[in-house]
């Protein structure tokens, strides 16, 4: 009887097996170099805003913001872990991003003013890019979730880490008022953060300044006596949103809170304050005509819920001239606010009566 030769058949599987195996994993990509991209352009935003843009390399993620005029106004950077690096570029091959149509704005009788995104994906020498519009309808349901990793990603990359927060914290603290001009012995207490969106970061600092007060007190008589300070700071996109001393001094704004300030306003000859625009446009009939301080008055009232008080039309005397788009008028406007809510006004124009300069004279063109 002629015996079978299983074992030779065995080897034969075994090598085949190796040999289709090996060939699996030389044919499999090294996207361990790939460089992702993700930008936005176009559509309704800030000329500030214009272009935005997320690299993504092996080490690090930057997020990038740059202006109309291409100048960059804001940039965002942070290191990724290879596991990290490694999560961004699988959402890529398990949704086989290089299967995907090249552009994807069949919506665009639907959609409009949301600008466009193009997602790269670079590696091995071969470059792929998809531009959609700026939202996920109409996309492919790999592409959205493609989509939703990178804007992950931006989140990430913007939002700073405790070390990058408390380096903010100080230096802003170092370069502001009160402790640049008798600080010293910077200590950091806290850090929290805020459920909102986007991320409040909150940090509480103690030091000492060797007089009492606030602020730069050049100038200014106050005692000379050591003085402990606690400073609570809020941070929001890379930027002070807020610091407050002892819980009473606005070192921001630089006044008390919940005390009231002075604030005049110099109108420009032939130019019509923001409550004349108002009033004109209100459509309100009267019996008797309003005067300035009650259009003032019922214009901060209704429009920022404000109450402005004690407000007077000062005359200033001098002389007019004829350059009406660029001189100022023989008056001006003064009121009392609370200074938590005088931010509004000085947008528009307002200044600090303890902080303007005197009154300049008016004198006529030659």
């Amino acid at each position: 009887m002629k015996k079978t030769k299983i074992p030779g058949i065995f080897a034969v599987l075994l090598i085949t097996a190796a040999i289709v195996t090996a060939c699996m994993q030389v044919a499999k990509p090294d996207n361990s170099n790939a460089v992702i991209t993700y930008k936005f352009y176009g559509g309704f935003v800030m000329p500030a805003y214009a272009i935005q843009e997320l690299v993504v390399t092996k080490d690090t993620a930057t997020w990038i913001i740059r202006a109309a005029d291409g100048n960059i106004t804001g940039r965002f950077e942070k290191n990724l872990t290879k596991e990290q690096f490694n999560a961004i570029v699988k959402v890529f091959t398990d949704n086989n991003f290089a299967s995907f149509l090249d552009r994807y704005d069949e919506g665009q009788n639907h959609v409009t003013d949301v600008g466009f995104t193009d997602i790269t994906f670079a590696a091995n020498g071969k470059t792929k890019t998809v531009t959609a519009y700026n939202v996920n309808d109409y996309m492919p349901a790999g592409l959205i979730r493609i989509r939703e990793k990178l804007q992950e990603t931006v989140e990430f990359t913007k939002t700073p880490d405790e070390s990058q927060v408390k380096a903010l914290a100080e230096a802003w603290i170092r370069g502001a008022p009160t402790y640049a001009w008798d600080g010293s012995g910077l200590q950091f207490v806290n850090y929290t953060q805020r459920e909102s969106f986007p991320v409040r970061h909150v940090l509480t600092y103690t030091f000492t300044s060797s007089h009492a007060g606030y602020g730069d007190r050049s100038g200014k008589m106050f005692a000379q006596l050591v003085t402990d300070h606690s400073i609570k700071i809020t941070i929001l996109d890379d930027t002070v949103e807020s610091a407050v001393i002892d819980e009473k001094w606005d070192e921001k704004g630089q006044f008390i809170i919940r005390s009231e300030l002075s604030l005049a306003y110099r109108p420009k000859m032939c130019e019509k304050t923001p409550w004349q625009v108002w009033e004109e446009n209100s459509g309100r009939v009267y019996i008797r005509a309003p005067t300035d301080e009650e259009i003032i008055t019922h214009y901060y009232a209704s429009v920022y819920n404000i109450n402005v008080r004690d407000v007077k039309k000062v005359q200033l005397g001098g002389v007019a001239c004829l350059a009406c788009d660029v001189c100022l008028e023989t008056y001006r406007f003064g009121l009392n606010v609370n200074a938590s809510e005088m931010q509004p006004l000085l947008d528009e124009g307002w200044t600090r009566v303890d902080v303007i300069p005197p009154a300049p004279k008016v004198v006529p063109h030659p």
